[in-house]
């Protein structure tokens, strides 16, 4: 055998040999969806119309609304697998919506080591407004989110309560933001990093969302006519922009929402607003089979340079 052929094999075992480091299975989280929505209203102090819950891993939507003879109410929730979600409450009147979206992810780390994990999402801008426009009674608006670790570590929570005399109740983290105006309070977009902590390989975790969205009235009606707050859009009003010749009542009025204020790109699946990371947890250990594979290139490194030296 020529020296020469026996470089080439030589060269083509080192390749071989090496090439194994890297041909080896590919790292892999599994991530498993649950989304909920459901709406419900009610009006006059009547029976709530309740739509949904609703559960599906892609997307999901509820809509709900009643109405009176001076009243009226609705809530939404939606929601999608990679991130955009809403939950909104509003009425006029004598009322109470509640919209609510949750979502529940599994996380299953199928890496061969131990993994830390976190967790980054931007939550949209939102707002809330409560008052009763110069009629009497009272109302209020909320939101509430939760986010857990397990259904039993609180990772993160904002909550807000608005009352249409002006007063404002915060609890948990404030969205960036957030300012309060008469009768309106606001905040913006708002960027969360969450930390998972580590994961065994092979081992699950969850983060549970809750989001709910409430509005609440208990107002009176003045004026005269027989349309239901502003005209008929669910507007309160000031009792001396009417006569007795009006169409319509005055009432309070309430509004919440938080959530993505539009609608998704369905056709993209684009996680922009809700990403995972991972890595390992300690300097990685080989997985088996590297190391006899990492033995094997150096012996023949070794060999090669033995022969190269004669």
């Amino acid at each position: 055998m020529s020296r020469k052929n026996t470089h080439t094999k030589l060269a083509a075992v080192n390749l071989i040999a090496l090439s194994g480091l890297f041909a080896l299975p590919a790292q892999a989280t599994l991530v498993i969806n649950v989304l909920t929505a459901t709406a419900s209203t009610s009006v006059d102090l009547g029976a709530a119309s309740v739509s949904g819950p609703q559960s599906n891993s892609a997307y999901v939507s509820q809509y709900s609304n009643s109405s009176g003879p001076f009243s009226y109410t609705g809530a939404s929730a939606w929601g999608n697998s990679y991130g955009t979600y809403r939950a909104g409450a509003d009425g006029n009147g004598v009322f109470n919506s509640v919209g609510r979206f949750q979502r529940e992810v599994s996380l299953t780390n199928d890496n061969a080591f131990a993994t830390d994990y976190s967790l980054n999402f931007f939550i949209y801008y939102g707002s809330m407004s409560a008052s009763n426009y110069g009629a009497s009674g009272s109302g209020f608006g909320s939101y509430d989110l939760s986010i857990k670790q397990n259904n039993s570590t609180t990772l993160f929570a904002s909550g807000a309560k608005l009352e249409s005399n002006g007063t404002l109740t915060t609890t948990g983290t404030a969205l960036t933001g957030a300012n309060l105006s008469t009768g309106y309070y606001s905040w913006g977009g708002t960027y969360v990093t969450l930390n998972l902590g580590s994961v065994a390989a092979g081992a699950s975790t969850s983060i549970n969302f809750d989001l709910v969205s409430t509005a609440f009235g208990n107002f009176a009606f003045d004026g005269a006519g027989n349309g239901n707050g502003d005209g008929g859009y669910g507007y309160g009003c000031n009792p001396s922009d009417f006569n007795v010749e009006s169409s319509s009542r005055c009432t309070g009025s309430v509004y919440a929402a938080l959530g993505d204020p539009n609608d998704f790109e369905g056709n993209t699946g684009e996680p922009r607003q809700f990403l995972l990371t991972e890595r390992p947890t300690d300097q990685q250990v080989p997985l088996p089979g590297t190391l006899p594979l990492l033995g094997l290139g150096l012996a023949v490194l070794a060999y090669s340079r033995k022969y190269r030296l004669r």
